[in-house]
């Protein structure tokens, strides 16, 4: 039977990896092999039958006319006019039917009748229904109705506004049609194209899917055939890249490099590493007996071997086996393994938990059982295998506010030993990977049991939910225990291969160090007050007890990476973008008064550092080197220079040096007032009203505004806004600011009409940068409307970020300037700072009207611990613009900004509930269509001058009109950076600078002024910044999307940079934020000219919120240049 390639099964595999395509082809013709369904995937597919039957006859009970199609003798051909018989007849559900559109066909589960969207049928239309036996819709899910719903439009001639999947339980999701389809149709068109001309051509090549695909062997077969250098371990993209520009196209020709040379353009260590690795393969190849080496760049120092401590009598070995969100939602750590040897006797403990009740009854336990352990055998360590265990704690800890004291302290305590760290630093092995059952081959370990991999364990527990058949879990639990056991003889291994000449690793902290510190008792009283208290609020009452903890919460993973990084290498902190490693000393540092200025070269990497930040050494081992590395005085992206002072006091900083953040610093009083928020609720005082409103959600209150009616009667918001917010009566009220509206004019205009009210005005964003922009409209207003007044900032005067000096606005540093200046009466004032600051206690109900600017960025637990030094508070912002950047894992709702808490999803304020400025004076028509069609259901307008600014563009540019741009680019195995993009760029502004620009009558020629060169990466910032100055593009306005929020150019050029979704260096969400792609944009007045590979575009989703961000790329798509 020929395989029907125009399936949505068939897409889903093409989105994965292409090669798989070619596979399915050839599968018969070249005798490929690929693993077979196993049992448990045969039992998946029975149970999902049970399902769709159970729900059939759900809906029988419901609907009268049901046709039944899938259980007749007709062919699927024959199916096809059955099934377009049954709509024209107008059955209310048609099951199991078929469907063709062109070359693409399809079963279906159910269509179900829709009477409110008429089709060439009559007055209804159908609509696909899928049932799905899981908890949550995975991509292939949605993929497979997708294409359905594209062949039943071809059907009914109608596109349907939605789909259906019912999951377990008969839960039904919904998806928006509008909101997936142009994934789909992309898609569909490049897999059609790839069938047609391209499947032929294409080759195997390692990516993120080898892990899980059917297909694998047979590619590796290939590679060792080929002797490509896709088996060579640890080798990425980039490395890939290089070395075939080097005609190094093989792992023969890379096994013979000589050891002692650096291969072009790579760095020592990865020269040298790359050059081992396949050196060893090779000779494994042909002894095919596991070879190892020790790495002697990592001898020394708190790595490799360095990083075991001594071995105790009774060491734990640990292991945590989970299910994902598909399976449980929210996901599942079900079973927690721990093995040990106690008395010369095997003891293995098992923690099962099959709910979120169960699992925190046995985190719980786990803590207990560990510290008990400990205080037997006070030396012994808990030894894992990769970082899962320690994140997974982690986050269980703070989802379930247990223990998250005791896991603190076993970190302070370098209780947990990750031996893939030992073995990535310490050992060069002839596998190509250093997964645990690769490196079993080196001690000889032998797997018993019919789960061998973790994803197979997972298959195991989810047919365990379904048929509560014990014989799964004793085979999760077997597995289990041999992961712990294989960590157990690893470590075993280790100890007897370690050199003579490394040393023991030695804990920074004692036990006895380690009593509870006052603030970790206040959190455990305070969460005890709560939960015993009597606040009526349930939801309110919970969120403050989920609040508690928030800081500490948010901390850890910063005090995780302070800690992690003390054993990294130079090499490894170049990859570490909170820091700025293998920087070498350029030349001897300059005397300064008391310190010394010392420049440090740095090689291509991405950071986030900037100018006047204090930095640490980052990995520094030196006892007798202090951490402190001094304070950046200056970055020259261009020569790749670090300016550092340092204060002689502290001594000389080494000749390599790795810079980072410094430790989070104490919240105290943010935590304090958190505090005492709670105790007025406990207590049942009536103080802080305007913060309660806002907790509870209530309308704003406003004197002569009934609740409930429209809050602004018309869109003179100049006169409007100022009065609603006079006459806001202890409440609040948010007002959102699309790109180019005027918010922080609004705001500014209604601070000066409150200031001559003599209110007294605080000031606050998430940093200085956003203060200071708010400071500077409200100083630009006062001169305007020729009022004088008295401002105060809070900012330290040796830190340029942090100081603001206006003709009315100062900058001070000590406290009692502020504490003096409140106890003016009758007199308008302004206090500005940081959260930091206004958490001060003699602020409390001394503030008239608390501004918060950009309030998208502030946190929930923000506003709770600085809500109370205000009478009213104003929110400005605008939730679909940069959002908050949150680190840590937070209980329900605790986590979330002030912005989403209170909107709840919706992408514009409701007319009741706040104040929509609904006018951009920025963007033109064709960039605000798009911009108000997917960012804010289509109530953004322009202001009719918009469409007055306009460019003559010159004859030879590429660029002819003004709008929306997009610049297909073809590079390979970019990351981080991308010469391609960065030539296109320099194309562009050569050819548009000089160009005609005519504003509302106004004309002149275009400059370097009026473009922003926008980038999500550090590094292609300074390379562009870098190579656009020897173009002789002198002071470009190139930056992150970040630097730019708030500003604007007639021109935006966006270098998306990055070759494909195998080759982003973060996350997708943060790549395709449907927020970051909002700010982008719409910092463009004329025209917006994004550059993107389409094989970003061109991967398989992990979930639908995957498939949501992603369709806003694809829509980009029809802006193509040509």
């Amino acid at each position: 039977m020929v395989k029907n390639l125009y399936s949505p099964s068939m897409l889903k595999s093409y989105l994965s990896c292409k090669y798989t395509i070619f596979n399915e082809v050839n599968e018969k013709k070249l005798n490929l092999k690929k693993i077979e369904l196993s049992k448990n995937d045969q039992l998946r597919v029975e149970k999902g039958n049970v399902h769709e039957k159970n729900y059939l006859k759900e809906l029988k009970k419901k609907f009268k006319k049901v046709i039944d199609l899938k259980n007749s003798d007709l062919s699927k051909d024959e199916k096809v006019p059955k099934t377009i018989q049954a709509m024209k007849e107008g059955w209310e559900i048609i099951y199991g039917g078929y469907l063709k559109r062109d070359k693409w066909r399809g079963e279906f589960d159910f269509l179900i009748i829709n009477r409110n969207l008429k089709s060439k049928f009559g007055d209804y239309s159908y609509e696909v229904i899928d049932t799905k036996n899981t908890n949550k819709p995975k991509p292939d899910h949605i993929i497979q109705l997708g294409m359905y719903t594209y062949m039943l439009e071809g059907t009914q001639g109608v596109l349907p506004k939605r789909f259906t999947i019912v999951l377990k339980g008969m839960i039904k999701e919904d998806v928006q049609v509008n909101q997936v389809n142009e994934f789909f149709k992309t898609h569909r068109e490049n897999y059609e194209k790839f069938v047609t001309s391209e499947i032929d051509r294409t080759k195997p090549e390692k990516c993120s899917f080898c892990q899980v695909c059917k297909w694998k062997e047979e590619c590796e077969k290939i590679w060792i055939d080929k002797d490509s250098l896709n088996q060579v371990g640890g080798l990425t993209k980039v490395h890939l890249k290089k070395l075939l520009e080097l005609k190094i196209d093989t792992t023969s020709k890379l096994s013979k490099q000589d050891l002692n040379k650096q291969i072009k353009g790579f760095r020592k260590e990865i020269s040298e590493k790359l050059i081992t690795q396949a050196k060893l393969q090779k000779e494994y190849e042909k002894t095919e007996v596991p070879i190892h080496q020790t790495n002697l760049n990592n001898i020394n120092g708190i790595k490799g071997f360095n990083l075991l401590p001594e071995p105790s009598a009774c060491d734990l070995y640990f292991d945590i086996e989970s299910v994902e969100d598909h399976i449980y939602p929210g996901g599942l750590e079900y079973l927690l393994g721990i093995y040990y040897i106690e008395n010369d006797k095997v003891k293995f403990k098992a923690l099962w938990s099959h709910n979120k009740i169960e699992e925190k009854k046995n985190l719980i336990e786990f803590f207990e059982f560990t510290k008990s352990h400990f205080k037997k055998y006070p030396s012994s360590k808990i030894y894992h295998y990769g970082s899962y265990e320690i994140t997974a704690l982690l986050k269980l800890t703070s989802l379930h506010k247990v223990k998250g004291i005791e896991y603190d302290h076993y970190l302070n305590l370098d209780k947990f030993v990750n031996l893939l760290n030992v073995n990535r630093q310490g050992l060069y092995i002839s596998e190509n990977s250093y997964s645990l059952k690769n490196v079993e081959k080196f001690y000889n370990f032998k797997r018993e049991g019919d789960v061998q991999k973790g994803d197979v364990s997972q298959d195991y527990y989810s047919e365990w939910v379904e048929t509560q058949d014990q014989h799964y879990l004793d085979e999760i639990e077997s597995y289990n225990k041999q992961d712990c056991r294989s960590t157990f003889e690893l470590h075993k291994w280790l100890l007897e291969i370690k050199p003579p000449e490394t040393s023991w690793f030695v804990p920074y902290k004692k036990d006895e160090d380690m009593q509870l510190r006052d603030w970790e008792v206040d959190m455990i009283t305070y969460q005890e007050k709560v939960e015993k208290s009597n606040i009526q609020d349930a939801k309110l009452k919970q969120l403050m007890s989920d609040i508690i903890g928030f800081y500490n919460r948010e901390d850890k993973p910063a005090w995780r990476e302070f800690f992690d990084r003390r054993s990294k290498s130079d090499e490894e902190l170049i990859d570490d973008p909170e820091c700025i490693g293998g920087m070498i000393l350029n030349g001897k540092p300059t005397p300064e008064k008391r310190s010394l200025i010392y420049s440090y070269i740095f090689e291509d990497q991405d950071f986030k550092l900037r100018k006047s930040k204090r930095v640490i050494i980052a990995n520094n081992q030196d006892i007798e080197q202090k951490d402190n590395a001094g304070t950046i005085i200056d970055i020259d992206y261009k020569k790749k220079e670090v300016l550092l002072k340092r204060g002689t006091a502290s001594g000389m900083l080494p000749y390599m040096l790795s810079i980072g953040p410094d430790k989070p610093r104490p919240n105290t009083k943010l935590v304090s007032n958190t505090y005492k928020f709670i105790d007025t609720l406990i207590d049942k005082e009536n103080k802080y009203a305007a913060l309660r409103d806002f907790l509870d959600k209530k309308h704003p209150k406003i004197k002569g505004v009934k609740t409930g009616d429209k809050i602004i009667s018309s869109e003179d918001f100049e006169t409007e806004i100022p009065k609603i917010i006079s006459n806001l009566d202890n409440s609040y009220i948010y007002i959102q600011g699309p790109p180019g509206t005027g918010k922080t004019y609004q705001a500014s205009n209604a601070i000066i009409q409150l200031l001559k009210q003599n209110k007294k005005i605080g000031i606050t964003g998430l940093s200085h940068k956003v203060i200071h922009n708010l400071l500077q409209r409200v100083e630009d207003m006062a001169k305007k409307k020729q009022f004088n007044f008295d401002g105060y900032k809070r900012g330290t005067l040796e830190d340029e970020d942090t100081v603001f000096n206006g003709e009315f606005i100062k900058t001070y540093e000590k406290d009692p300037v502020f504490m003096d200046a409140l106890k003016e009466k009758d007199v308008g004032q302004i206090f500005a700072g940081t959260k930091y600051h206004l958490a001060s206690t003699f602020y409390d109900q001394k503030i008239d009207y608390l501004f918060i600017d950009e309030a998208g960025q502030i946190s929930l637990a923000d506003l709770i611990s600085i809500g109370n030094i205000a009478k009213n508070i104003i929110l400005i912002g605008d939730q679909n613009q940069l959002g908050q950047p949150i680190k840590g894992t937070h209980p329900n709702n605790s986590g979330q900004s002030i912005l989403d808490y209170l909107l709840e999803g919706k992408d514009t304020i409701p007319e009741d509930r706040g104040i929509f400025l609904n006018k951009t004076y920025r963007l033109n028509s064709k960039l605000n269509k798009f911009i108000s069609s997917n960012f804010y259901e289509e109530r953004l307008v322009c202001d009719e001058r918009t469409d007055k600014r306009i460019i003559k563009f010159n004859n030879k540019s590429l660029i002819k009109n003004d709008g929306i741009h997009y610049m297909e680019m073809k590079h390979k195995n970019n990351i981080q950076t991308s010469i391609e993009e960065f030539e296109v760029v320099r194309d562009l502004m050569k050819e548009m600078i000089g160009s005609e620009f005519e504003d509302n009558g106004n004309k002149r020629k275009l400059n370097i002024e009026d473009f922003l060169i926008i980038s999500p990466y550090n590094t292609q910032v300074n390379l562009l910044i870098s190579k656009l100055e020897e173009a002789k593009i002198k002071n470009p306005r190139v930056g992150t999307i970040d630097k730019f929020q708030g500003q604007e150019a007639p021109i935006t050029i966006i270098s998306m940079t990055s070759s494909d979704s195998d080759s982003l260096p973060r996350n997708r969400e943060f790549f395709f934020s449907r927020n970051r792609l909002n700010v982008a944009i719409s910092r463009a007045q004329v025209a917006s000219i994004i550059l993107f590979n389409p094989l970003l575009l061109d991967s398989s989703p992990k979930n639908l919120g995957h498939i949501k961000l992603m369709n806003n790329f694809f829509k980009l798509l029809d802006f193509k240049v040509n």
